[in-house]
């Protein structure tokens, strides 16, 4: 793709005023020839004045002032003549009286009104004469000259008034910044304008000093009203003064440069047309020794670059070279323009390489660069833009040559140019662009997304300041599309890719025709057009794809630096459409382009990897179709050039590592040698272990690797195929990074269950059970990790490094907002472009999650603290002091094998093979009992038709009767608990099933087409848990539990838009009776007393919670959107994870499908029963579906009596609730009442947790 566009300060030199020719000397010497006054600016009655005509002719101009002094017109000649002289040692008056005036002038209270013009003048002179600058002397000026304004009545001297007074307004516009006094000063020259007839000489001065004043104007505001404005002042300016005229050349010099201005805002080719004819006329009418000369052929050169980037004239960009070092000859080392005819010259030599590639050109243009900033003074406006330009040349150079310091001193210098950039100023857009382009660039060779947050937010503001219409906004999109297009492949957000389209779309319809950047931008269209084509599979992006690229193609020469770029774009295009279509013209085609490709780059270009790949693919994808080994061969050859072209911190390498691998393995699998596949193992582990590659690429290259060692078991070793599967484990987090908004994650995470299930059935292969065991908590609950990471205690980093705990900690906090928040865009139709958003809470909440990443980063490099926050040791998992009650169970199901993993209460492991279970079958069982329950019921509490209630459910039978067989039996029979206890208490046991299983209820499993059929509820206690980590921190959080808790009662017998719930007035009932025996406390919140707010804010003060109402859960939308039904609204699972309550103890979801998790996603459990676990409660009793009304109130009574009777014997063990022996007990007498079969009545209760 194109480097983003550049934007260059190109500098007028300063146009001085056509003279002013009232000071003392200059003056005589005309009076002695003979000079009327009149055409120098002065009242025609002094011209007339035989005292002062005579005394001009006798005396020297050192003199005059004193002979002045005494004449009767002392108040309209005295102050304008003092101008140039020191007032300390020249200025003498004899008159006591006037010395005095002047004297109390210095301060403003003695304002002589009798003589204001003198005053002012006066003023003027001395504030124009005192070193730093007085402000306050140039205010007295000002405001004596207003009053002098005010008070006078002949026409042609108001007008010089006023125009004296727009001078000195104009002074303070530039000494203060001021806008107001700018417009001021507008107002003042063109009322001066207004009264000075047509043909009065100083007509001229007038109209140049109101055009540059207008053009001043509308650099700071952008009206081009105003720029109009000053194009016509200058026309006129112009046309008023003949070519002998001394400041002709001035005059043309602004009128070419005002249009020259115009064509930069609005585009119009007839406006650079005119410029620089004008200004080759002005060029024309100075001779090299004038001091104008410089400024002339400056000012032309400038115009010719500005046409040259519309037009790609080469004759244009070389005239422009001759005439910036033309300006630099004639410019005297100490003048102050010289830095500013280097910074031009520095431009050209610029574009010239951007056109040509020279590299010699390029360096010469940072020399010059480098020499204006070296000259000019600091403080001095210009300097800022200077700095832009250097920047824009290092990170050039950089692009070409790979060195990092260059790119560190384009960031750094861009960066200076932006903060010294006044706002509203014109080239803030610009420079923004190019800080933008700058931290791309960092990005693309370090791979720090803070990088490409800047990058991105920098192109945003750059477009914000720009007015609709701006020549410049097409780079602006094109600049923004790129960054964006960035972000998706690092990311794989869609909605960047959508909206990099939409960028790169609006850059090329607004860039017209001809435009020497329009290639380019056909180009950045279709990559990323083809972006699309490879994540949607779309065939009309790909064909769009090949008519851009083949359209920029056409409209670059051959000599273009970008054209192997575009020819690398066609070829990687015509190789996807062979692969879609198998027609060999197109790889024919591809492989041509891309040999063209690598033809035109010069050696050692730092994109030369990219024509190699391109081009390796092609032969790749020749073997795949006719079996040619020279063609893999080829390729192969080319990856490697590929890797020999970046360097090992190149963030890119690890790409093409995988590209590498992904060859040689074509190789082997036609050749099945060992050093073939050891160079694949090695080439896909390098791409894993590449630190600064992105996370997507090292996790298809670890994926690839471990596929391939598990497919060749003949060429691999079990440790090697464990180390690859460690690996694909360890990039787990990554992918599902906390950065990407809730939807993304879970949608990753949903794709990395059969991989984590993978390694697990490896490492059970393989006998390593505590690394099965590392693996299958690493890889579930992945959401929940995060959650409960960003409630991490930090209470030891606090200790021992304060300063880091407190800002990982306010991190936390502000993630714990966000991190399960959906982000929609706040601006759309962003660019005035249509579709085209900007979602700040997203850009947000990565830039915050990027923020964790690095602190922890600093963290772990913190002694003792080198695995913070990352995944936990078997040891650690399972320490000695944190005894479980009972064994906990995980079931793992991949396509290789089946099994059960037995965790003892010691922390010993044990792995069961379920020879009769695969998963294929334990799919099918999924998918029978879900659409067995769809059918049979609705989705909210008290919808369960009594009809479909009981009766002998075959389908239910079977599936239990299967996970009995298949499952549930063998575990029992491994654990030796398969023996029927009469009036003892049963052991517990903890399932934590992965994949399908998930779904179904082992807690009910058994033989019910016998009367005595085995059941597991005879044999043992049944709870679930969403993973090892979230048991075992509620058996370390249940020992500070209350010794009398109080309880949260939230009933909502007829919620708003739902049906009504009679039942949970009896269930509300049943609940205060059981508790009415025991000193338990409560608090109920009923019918429109349970609100949102009211509910979630009572659920951080009471360690039980009994919520009766209906609930929601989302099983293909956002799961984090399930929610309890409330008077006012949704409680949603979001809304609780919210919610801190260290005292949380039991919570009873009395609600339908609390315990239901997302169907796409069942290892992160992502259901209300999980989620009250995350927020810190203990123990949760949920239901997997709809619940009927009339079963509540049985279950709930029953529950807690239990429940409060084995808390009252003493009974509970360790780390225990309750619940779970309190739950097991209220459904078997729930199932006494509606009968065994009946199970969609008694099935849906289950445990989670202690």
């Amino acid at each position: 793709m194109k480097a983003p566009r550049s934007f260059r300060l190109r500098l007028p030199f300063h146009i001085p005023p056509i003279p002013d020719l009232r000071d003392i000397s200059t003056l005589s010497l005309c009076l002695k020839s003979g000079a009327s006054i009149t055409c120098l600016g002065y009242p025609p009655y002094l011209s007339s004045n035989p005292v002062l005509v005579g005394t001009y002719n006798s005396v020297s101009p050192h003199s005059a002032l004193p002979l002045l002094s005494t004449h009767s017109l002392l108040h309209h000649v005295q102050f304008p003549l003092v101008m140039d002289n020191d007032l300390s040692t020249e200025l003498t008056l004899p008159d006591a009286k006037t010395s005095l005036h002047l004297l109390e002038a210095t301060t403003f209270d003695h304002v002589p009104l009798d003589n204001p013009r003198g005053l002012g003048d006066f003023m003027w002179a001395l504030y124009k004469k005192r070193q730093p600058p007085d402000a306050s002397l140039l205010d007295e000026a000002i405001q004596a000259t207003q009053i002098a304004v005010d008070l006078e009545q002949e026409q042609d001297v108001r007008a010089q008034l006023l125009f004296d007074l727009g001078v000195r307004l104009d002074a303070r516009s530039k000494l203060k910044g001021s806008l107001d006094d700018l417009g001021r000063t507008i107002s003042a020259f063109k009322s001066a304008v207004e009264l000075t007839p047509d043909g009065d000489p100083t007509q001229i001065i007038r109209l140049n000093r109101l055009g540059v004043a207008l053009l001043e104007h509308f650099q700071r505001i952008g009206d081009v009203d105003e720029l109009n404005a000053a194009i016509t002042a200058f026309c006129c300016a112009v046309e008023f003064a003949p070519d002998v005229h001394p400041g002709k050349p001035a005059l043309l010099s602004n009128y070419g440069a005002s249009l020259q201005t115009r064509f930069k805002r609005l585009g119009e080719l007839e406006d650079i047309k005119c410029a620089i004819a004008i200004l080759r006329r002005a060029n024309e009418l100075v001779w090299d020794g004038h001091p104008g000369k410089p400024q002339c052929s400056n000012n032309l050169a400038n115009a010719l670059i500005s046409r040259f980037e519309i037009t790609g004239e080469l004759e244009d960009l070389e005239q422009a070279i001759s005439s910036h070092r033309r300006a630099i000859e004639l410019t005297p080392d100490d003048h102050p323009d010289k830095p500013l005819a280097f910074n031009n010259l520095g431009n050209s030599f610029l574009a010239r390489f951007e056109r040509t590639g020279e590299l010699e050109d390029l360096e010469q243009a940072i020399s010059t660069y480098r020499r204006a900033v070296e000259l000019i003074p600091d403080g001095h406006p210009n300097k800022v833009g200077m700095f832009n330009n250097l920047g824009n040349s290092f990170r050039t150079r950089f692009e070409h040559t790979g060195q990092l310091e260059d790119l560190e001193q384009a960031i750094s210098t861009h960066r200076r140019a932006v903060e010294l950039t006044p706002d509203g100023h014109p080239d803030k857009p610009s420079r923004f662009s190019n800080l933008g382009n700058s931290f791309l660039t960092r990005f693309e060779r370090t791979g720090e997304l803070q990088d490409l947050e800047q990058a991105i937010s920098s192109h945003r503001r750059a477009i914000e300041l720009t007015p609709d219409g701006h020549p410049d906004n097409p780079a602006y999109l094109n600049n923004l599309g790129g960054a964006l297009l960035r972000r998706f492949e690092r990311t794989g957000e869609l909605e960047d890719l959508e909206q990099a389209i939409l960028s790169h779309r609006r850059a090329v319809e607004l860039t017209p025709d001809g435009h020497p950047d329009k290639p380019a931008r056909f180009n950045n269209l279709g990559g990323s057009l083809m972006r699309r084509y490879e994540r949607t599979g779309e065939l009309n992006d790909l064909e769009q794809a090949i008519s851009s690229h083949r359209r920029a193609l056409e409209l670059t020469a051959d000599d273009h630096p970008e054209k192997p770029g575009m020819l690398t774009h066609l070829c990687q295009d015509l190789r996807s459409r062979f692969e879609r279509t198998q027609e060999p013209a197109d790889i024919q085609e591809a492989i041509s382009a891309g040999d063209r490709a690598i033809e035109l780059s010069p050696e050692g270009h730092s994109e030369l990897y990219v024509h190699y790949c391109a081009l390796a693919g092609c032969f790749q994808r020749r073997f795949e179709h006719s079996g040619d080994i020279l063609d893999i061969r080829k390729a192969i050859s080319l990856v490697e050039k590929a890797t020999e072209v970046l360097s090992d911190s190149d963030p890119r390498l690890s790409g093409i590592l995988e590209n590498l691998g992904c060859a040689q393995r074509s190789l082997f699998e036609r050749t099945q040698t060992q050093a073939d596949f050891d160079v694949v193992v090695e080439s896909f582990t390098r791409a894993v272990i590449h630190v600064y590659g992105s996370p997507s690429d090292r996790f298809d290259s670890a994926r690839r690797c471990a596929r391939m060692l598990s497919d060749n078991p003949a060429f691999s070793t079990a440790d090697s195929l464990l180390s690859a599967h460690s690996r694909v484990i360890a990039i787990l987090p990554e992918i599902v990074w906390l950065g990407h908004g809730i939807h993304r994650r879970y949608e990753e995470s949903s794709q990395l269950g059969e991989l984590v299930n993978a390694a697990v059935s490896a490492a059970v292969a393989t006998g390593a059970l505590e690394q099965a065991v590392e693996w299958l908590e690493a890889g579930r609950a992945l959401i929940w990790s995060q959650v409960l990471a960003l409630r991490t205690p930090l209470d030891e980093l606090q200790d021992s490094h304060p300063e880091l705990a407190e800002s990982f900690r306010s991190v936390q906090q502000r993630l714990q907002s966000t991190a399960h928040a959906t982000f929609a865009p706040d601006i759309d139709g962003f660019g005035g472009i249509t579709g085209l958003t900007v979602n700040s809470a997203a850009d947000s909440h990565r830039k915050v999650a990027i923020e964790y990443d690095r602190l922890m980063k600093e963290i772990r490099q913190c002694l003792g603290y080198q695995d913070f926050l990352l995944p936990r040791t078997f040891d650690s998992l399972v320490p000695s002091s944190q005894p479980l009650s009972g064994p906990v169970v995980f079931i793992n199901a991949s396509s290789s094998r089946c099994d059960a993993l037995l965790l003892s209460p010691e922390g010993d492991v044990v792995s069961v093979e379920l020879p009769d279970l695969s998963l294929d079958k334990a799919i099918g069982l999924c998918n029978m009992w879900i659409a067995r329950l769809v059918n049979r019921m609705g989705r909210e509490r008290g919808l369960v038709p009594p009809d479909q209630l009981g009766g002998f459910l075959n389908p239910f039978t079977l599936v239990l009767e299967q996970l009995w067989e298949w499952i549930v039996c063998p575990v029992l029979v491994a654990l030796d608990l398969t023996a029927f206890t009469r009036n003892g208490r049963l052991p517990h046991v903890t399932w934590c099933p992965t994949g399908p299983l998930a779904y179904l209820p082992l807690h009910a499993a058994g033989i019910y087409r016998e009367r005595l059929g085995p059941r597991v509820f005879d044999f043992v206690v049944s709870s679930y848990t969403p993973s090892l980590t979230a048991l075992l921190r509620a058996c370390s959080g249940v020992e500070q539990h209350h010794a009398t808790p109080e309880v949260l009662l939230v009933t909502q017998p007829a919620t708003p838009d739902q049906s009504p719930l009679p039942g949970t007035a009896r269930e509300s009932a049943g609940l205060l009776r059981a508790l009415a025996t025991s000193d338990i406390r409560s608090t109920k919140l009923d019918d429109k007393d349970a609100t949102v707010s009211a509910v979630r804010r009572a659920m951080s003060q009471h360690p039980w919670v009994h919520l009766a109402c209906h609930g929601s859960q989302e099983i293909i939308g956002d799961p984090t959107q399930s929610a309890f039904m409330l008077y006012d609204g949704r409680l949603s699972l979001a809304d609780l994870m919210g919610t801190v309550s260290d005292d949380a103890e039991l919570a009873f979801l009395s609600a339908c499908q609390t315990a239901v998790g997302n169907l796409k996603n069942p290892d992160d459990s992502a259901h209300l029963t999980a989620g009250m676990l995350a927020v810190g409660f203990k123990g949760v009793v949920g239901t997997t579906w709809s619940i009927r009304d009339d079963d509540a109130p049985i279950v709930v009574e029953a529950f807690y009596k239990e429940l409060l009777a084995l808390r009252s014997t003493g009974t509970l063990g360790k780390g225990e609730t309750g619940a779970a022996y309190a739950l097991h007990e209220a459904t078997r007498v729930l199932r006494e009442q509606v009968g065994e079969n009946s199970f969609m009545r008694w099935v849906p209760f289950v445990h989670f947790g202690v």
